[in-house]
Parts: C-alpha cells; structure tokens; sequence
C-alpha cells in the first residue's frame, strides 16, 4: 500500500517534470519568435543545448538571423551540434573503456550482441537517484532476454559511487574515472545534462536518447516481445 508521503512525491516529481516540459517549450517558442536577438542565442546555448537532441537543436540553430550567425553563441551552438552529430540516433556509438570498482576495465563494444543502455548518472544527482528503481524494475524484467546496462558515474570519490550503487540496488555494469563533469565517456558523448541515456541495438547502433519512465518501458517492451 502506498504511505501519503510517497503518493506526495510521486506528485511532486509528476509536477517538478511537467514544469520543465513546459519551461522548455516557453523557451524555444520565445528563441524562435526572436531568431534576429543575440539574447535569444545565449538562452538556445544556456538553457536549450543541454536539453535537446543533436536534430532539434540544430533546427533551432538554423534558423537563427545571419546578421547574428558571427556571434560566440551561435559559433558555440554550431560547434555543441557537430558534436551531437557523433552520437546521433543512427550512428555508431562511440566506443571507450573504463575501470569498474574493482579496477577491471570495461569496453563498451565487448558488450555488442545485447541491447544496451549506457545511463548517464551520479550518487550527487537527486533525479538520477529518483530514475533508479524504475530503471532496477526494467532491468530486472528484460535482463535475461538480453538487455544489459552499463551506467557511467559522474562521482567525484569511490566512496559516494559505490555507497550509491549499493543503497539503489543497481546490480547491472557500473564504470567511472571519477573525473565529475571531466568523464571521459561523457566528454566523449557530449553529456551537459543527467540522467542521460542512450540505447543500443546489439550491433552498437544508437537507436534512442534519454527514454525514461514510460517511454523507456515501451521501448523495450518493442525490442523485446513476449
């Protein structure tokens, strides 16, 4: 039965998600009714990049006035988009290896004829923490059919990682350098923002970007029928 708390911040994180959906709309309906404004580059670069995927936020890019394409925020725009585009639905994913907590090193492609999840995720990151055991539940339903996780934490100390991984129950492949916003693999992939996720085909084919919740669950349930 659920306790009155937990009804409470299940309706919290319900209203906490939709006020960023709709902050997210608000802005890039007021980026792209003021494409002519240097202003309105600087918020696409501040509040939109880390936010959107590679092809909506190099639409937005586009349309940008060109008597303002020379300014250091559309520049930057442009150059955060060329990134994106490695990790684009539809690529490759980039390969790269990482210690475990045990110092034994993990490459991603070892992992290739599963459909994998690399999760984007800190001890430090409360939304992250709060994703945890619907991801356990996902995990726990679809592993044996051949879904596998690899999460890359962002932690700063071994301490905080592993106490995490152990408090959240999180029994899937688990990697970092410890290096915080310096990761490797999240420099690799561009992440500005967690929880970050990409979706894997078992040729390493990116197939999907930050599915959570119910979105993620519908993935595979396509990916892996009864």
């Amino acid at each position: 039965m659920s306790t009155g708390n937990t009804d409470e911040a299940e309706k919290a994180k319900i209203n906490y998600q939709a006020m960023i959906d709709n902050n997210k709309v608000f802005t890039k309906n007021f980026v792209k009714e003021h494409s002519n404004s240097v202003v309105s580059a600087y918020i696409a670069l501040v509040q939109l990049a880390p936010q959107l995927d590679g092809a909506e936020l190099e639409s937005i890019t586009g349309k940008f006035a060109p008597e303002i394409s020379a300014s250091e925020y559309v520049v930057k725009l442009k150059e955060i988009v060329k990134e994106q585009q490695k990790t684009a639905v539809g690529t490759i994913a980039p390969d790269f290896t990482m210690n475990n907590p045990e110092g034994k090193p993990i490459q991603l492609s070892s992992l290739r004829g599963k459909v994998v999840m690399i999760d984007f995720w800190a001890s430090w990151c409360g939304p992250c923490r709060q994703e945890n055991p619907n991801v356990v539940k996902l995990y726990q339903q679809y592993h044996e059919k051949g879904f596998e996780i690899i999460g890359v934490s962002l932690d700063r100390t071994k301490e905080d990682w592993v106490k995490a991984i152990q408090d959240d129950k999180l029994t899937w492949i688990h990697v970092s350098d410890l290096q915080y916003w310096q990761n490797a693999a999240a420099l690799l992939y561009s992440v500005k923002l967690i929880p970050q996720s990409y979706l894997l085909d078992k040729e390493g084919k990116i197939i999907a970007k930050g599915l959570r919740n119910e979105q993620l669950d519908k993935k595979l349930k396509e990916l892996f029928p009864n």
